[in-house]
């Protein structure tokens, strides 16, 4: 659809779509820093936020923390705000106004409690009030006054609050005389009139440090969001996170039947399928699809479930499936129509499901209560209890709640039981591509994948009877494979040959890609380091990284494969393959230099990762979210522990719309989300997000323990560290006493199966499964095979020639004298004669063949007597160095050589001899003579004649 409105985009035709925004963003950062050069308001502002930030004690690294906020440029928050709203985040001296005025609010707000302060202190002093005289000593009045009078701006407690009561608690017991005396002498007056200041500003005050925290970075943005459409334009790229957006502003006015012309075809009936990630922006172009449709008397199906939306930091909203439909539907034209029937699972996991998502939505609305939520989570999982078809009995379901302690962490605990629970499930009839291992992220997918290769490792006699093997999007990562590590050290060091880090990288990764036991042993000292790599490397290694150097990036790295012949071991096949894909893939879309390629590497290519095919008999490690829609037979949650909150470590950015002056001079703030937001004006967003976020985590919840057909194993911590973790959620759940009905009158309490002295839930038993024997055999590669690129077809486009009516002959004689013009481009001194030839012949424009004759005959050409004076390694010299004239046209001598004073001037030419020369040889030294240059030679050098004509 986005190529149809290629040209409303201003895209033109052959542009690529950007997955990946991440390396562009970096670029448009680092453009945006560079610029500021030249644009000395851009340069203060950094230099001011910079300073903001060293007051504030945060990272003076400017880039990650632009790069953190320029994110939110890919949200929808951001993307819906208005012309208005944008345009006043581009004006810097508006924001410089605003920040002022909301600026004004703290320091005013710190000056007069620091007043207050000294006020109390002189009067305390004076008196010599010690703390004993006061109400719970140090902890009220003085710590109160303490506080204020340092300028740290600590609210007044309970302690300090009683004075204000009816009558006032000032001590223990009766105030001492001198604490009488001060009272009546303006303590009482100076303390009540900073608390009642205190409590009727503190919220404009907290709002204000709210919006000074991000208001810089936010006026960097527009900034930032420029470069960034300044760099897509320039490569004719579009970036897929902006596709909905622009869709969104060229549909919006238009008529079905104009998208309809557009794209070039017409569609009756819509299916959206997973509809509760769909985001407000996408919902609102298919909109007007959808809308047509029906008005032509078509039927349209949206399928989705609000317990399962777990993508809301994809822009995600489940309002539109749980608010905006449910309130559309009438019955008569728009029906809503629950699937309650369960056909994935045995009853034993439907009816704990069932039980579990009946009593933890209860149990969250009455934890929530006091925070005025937006829905209730009880009706959100109104349609939670799935009906059993009776088609499969049994199942087992096993939770275990294990104890965190100083000897041993829940999490080593859980590892070390891994291993026995599979075994325990193959023992059944179980395959390993039976079972599924969740995890919430990542690094907890690492744990658990370290733990299974560790398992074949240390009982190397269980192998025969049980597979442990096993694949995680971790485990295929590009960056994770030895192989790939020492192709991208080698092109590092071949960039840089100094670079020693990657040369002892080179050595210890070549070992291990090649499976050779020793390579944690090898010595890495710098100073032996490319003479001992010489043991390990095929011969001639240093001249091989030479010769790549002036390689095509995709030539290159077929050529280290080769040369190194990684191919050869059947362990490096589906990484190199992988590989080679994304390098041509990259060469394809840009500048595919080696150092571009290393930034992308850093930025983006290290998060590739291998697609191996399902039918593999492994043990899948996946994330909750990319378990999704799948299924597994036997599906194992190792660590159910996560936050229901967001991690202190990962508060997001909320756009918030302030509706109290100053606040709402700006139209849109962001703010981080902090539970101090509770105490601004921003306190309804915080409870918005909270809620958001909590749903976000029991949909994580519902979503893992919903994979399992047969079996469910779950492990949990004992003792969490708060309420407010599925941990939490989980064991309250189960020791809780309500009763669920399971539909056919049969009665059933979690809390009967669980033991507490063993803090296990069990329920049911692990089924026989009978596995289905298959004849299909798998064809398996266990070599790379490299292409010889320098011996294969080759295209060579010489267009000047293509129409020339002239003989074979002369077209030889003119290309045969454009390639030598290039070789002696490329050639300083007799050293680059190599690099120069091989240059042509990667370019097509000379055979292998022919380039051993080209290089004979230059070093015999060079080594004349007073030509060699041209090509000694002193010589400060420019080949095809153009001389801009008045007119705006330029004159290039093929090679002009500066030393000791001295300028000499040489032609090379390579027909017969022509007048006409000297007089061009000539109009070069008037040139050099005009811009300054005295001493000036200048020849004709007929290089077939070995003739030189001095000018």
């Amino acid at each position: 659809m986005l190529r149809a409105f290629a040209r409303e985009v201003g895209l033109h035709s052959g542009f690529s779509i950007e997955l990946d925004h991440t390396t562009i963003l970096s670029a448009a950062v680092d453009e945006m820093i560079a610029s500021a050069t030249a644009d000395n308001q851009l340069k203060n502002w950094l230099i001011t936020y910079a300073k903001s930030n060293i007051e504030e004690e945060k990272s003076w690294n400017l880039k990650d923390a632009i790069i953190s906020l320029a994110e939110e440029l890919f949200k929808e928050k951001f993307k819906i705000l208005s012309f208005e709203e944008q345009s006043k985040l581009e004006d810097k001296i508006f924001l410089l106004e605003y920040i002022k005025k909301i600026r004004l609010i703290s320091h005013s707000f710190e000056k007069e409690l620091i007043a207050f302060g000294g006020r109390a202190s002189e009067i305390i002093s004076e008196f010599e009030l010690t703390d004993d005289l006061f109400y719970r000593k140090g902890q009220g009045i003085p710590s109160f006054v303490k506080s204020m009078f340092s300028g740290n701006m600590k609210g007044p407690n309970s302690y300090v609050r009683e004075i204000m009561n009816d009558p006032p608690r000032w001590s223990t017991g009766n105030p001492a005389p001198q604490l009488k005396t001060a009272i009546g002498s303006g303590l009482y007056e100076t303390l009540r009139d900073a608390i009642k200041f205190y409590d009727k500003n503190i919220i404009a005050y907290n709002s204000a440090l709210s919006v000074l925290s991000n208001i810089y970075a936010l006026g960097i943005l527009s900034d930032v969001l420029h470069n960034v459409h300044l760099i897509t334009t320039s490569e004719n790229s579009f970036l897929l996170s902006d596709s909905s957006e622009v869709l969104n502003l060229i549909t919006r006015e238009d008529q079905s039947p104009f998208i309809y012309e557009k794209v070039g075809n017409r569609y009756e009936n819509f299916m959206i399928d997973e509809f509760q990630d769909t985001s407000m922006i996408q919902w609102n172009n298919f909109k007007p699809l959808i809308e047509n449709s029906m008005a032509e008397g078509y039927d349209n199906l949206v399928v989705g479930d609000v317990k399962q939306s777990i993508y809301r930091w994809r822009n995600s909203d489940w309002r539109i499936l749980g608010k905006v439909l449910a309130s559309m539907a009438d019955n008569d034209r728009i029906f809503s129509k629950p699937l309650t029937t369960n056909w994935r699972s045995r009853s034993n996991i439907i009816k704990f499901n069932n039980s579990l998502f009946t009593i933890i939505p209860d149990q969250l609305d009455q934890a929530l209560s006091g925070d005025q939520l937006t829905e209730s989570f009880k009706r959100i999982y109104s349609e939670a209890i799935q009906e059993d078809p009776c088609k499969k009995a049994g199942g087992f379901v096993r939770l275990e709640f294990v104890a965190n302690n100083k000897e041993q962490k829940w999490q080593e605990i859980v590892l070390d039981r891994l291993p026995g629970i599979i075994e325990s499930v193959q023992d059944k009839g179980y395959k390993a591509s039976d079972i599924g291992i969740i995890v919430r992220d990542g690094k907890e997918g690492g744990l658990v994948l370290n733990t299974l290769i560790n398992q074949n490792n240390i009982y190397p006699e269980k192998i025969g009877k049980y597979n442990f093997n096993a694949v995680s999007n971790d485990s295929l990562l590009l960056s994770n494979s030895p192989v790939i590590i020492f192709i991208v050290s080698v092109i590092t060091v071949v960039n840089d040959p100094q670079d020693y880090i990657s040369r002892a990288i080179m050595l210890r990764f070549f070992l291990m890609a090649t499976g050779v036991g020793e390579a944690e042993n090898i010595s890495l000292q710098s100073d032996k380091l490319i003479e001992g790599s010489r043991a390990y490397f095929p011969h001639g290694y240093n001249d091989f990284l030479d010769l790549i150097r002036q390689m095509p990036l995709f030539e290159a790295t077929e050529s280290i494969i080769k040369f190194f012949r990684l191919g050869d071991y059947s362990w490096n096949v589906p990484f190199l393959n992988t590989f080679q894909d994304y390098i041509i893939s990259f060469a394809g879309s840009k500048n595919a230099d080696i150092q571009t390629f290393l930034d992308w590497w850093e930025e983006s290519g290290k998060k590739k990762s291998v697609v191996l095919p399902g039918n593999q008999d492994a043990i899948r490690i996946l994330t909750i979210h990319k378990s999704k829609g799948l299924e597994f037979k036997v599906v194992i949650l190792p660590f159910l522990s996560w936050n229901l909150d967001h991690m202190a470590t990962k508060q997001p950015v909320l756009w918030v719309k302030p509706d109290s002056p100053p606040f709402n001079d700006l139209g849109i703030v962001p703010v981080k989300y902090s539970k101090d937001l509770t105490n601004t004006i921003f306190a309804d967003c915080y409870r918005e997000e909270k809620y958001s976020v909590f749903l976000d985590n029991i949909n994580l919840l519902y979503v893992a323990l919903t994979r399992a057909k047969d079996v469910l194993y779950g492990f949990s911590v004992d003792n969490p560290r708060s309420e407010n973790t599925i941990a939490g959620v989980l064991k309250s759940a189960i020791n809780s006493t309500p009763e669920f009905d399971d539909g056919n009158g049969n009665e059933f309490h979690l809390n009967s199966h669980y033991s507490d002295e063993n803090k296990v839930f069990e329920y049911g038993e692990i089924p026989e499964n009978k596995s289905e024997t298959t004849d299909k055999k798998d064809l398996i590669s266990s070599s790379y095979f490299v292409s010889q690129t320098m011996e294969s077809l080759k295209l060579k486009l010489h267009g000047e020639n293509y129409f020339s009516s002239e003989s074979q002959t002369i077209r030889k004689k003119i290309n045969y004298g454009k390639v030598m013009h290039e070789v002696f481009e490329g050639i300083n001194t007799p050293s680059d004669i190599p690099n120069a030839v091989r240059k042509i012949v990667l370019e097509g424009k000379l055979s292998e063949v022919e380039s051993d004759d080209i290089k004979r005959r230059v070093n015999e050409m060079i080594k004349i007597p007073q030509v060699a004076d041209w090509f000694m390694h002193d010589n400060i010299v420019l080949t095809e160095a153009g001389i801009l004239l008045q007119s705006g046209a330029t004159r290039r001598p093929d090679r002009v050589i500066f030393k000791m004073g001295k300028t000499t001037i040489i032609d090379f030419k390579f027909g017969e001899e022509n007048s006409h020369y000297s007089e061009q040889v000539n109009q070069y030294r008037d040139l050099l003579l005009d811009m300054g240059y005295k001493d000036i030679e200048a020849y004709i050098w007929y290089i077939d004649k070995n003739k030189i004509v001095s000018a």
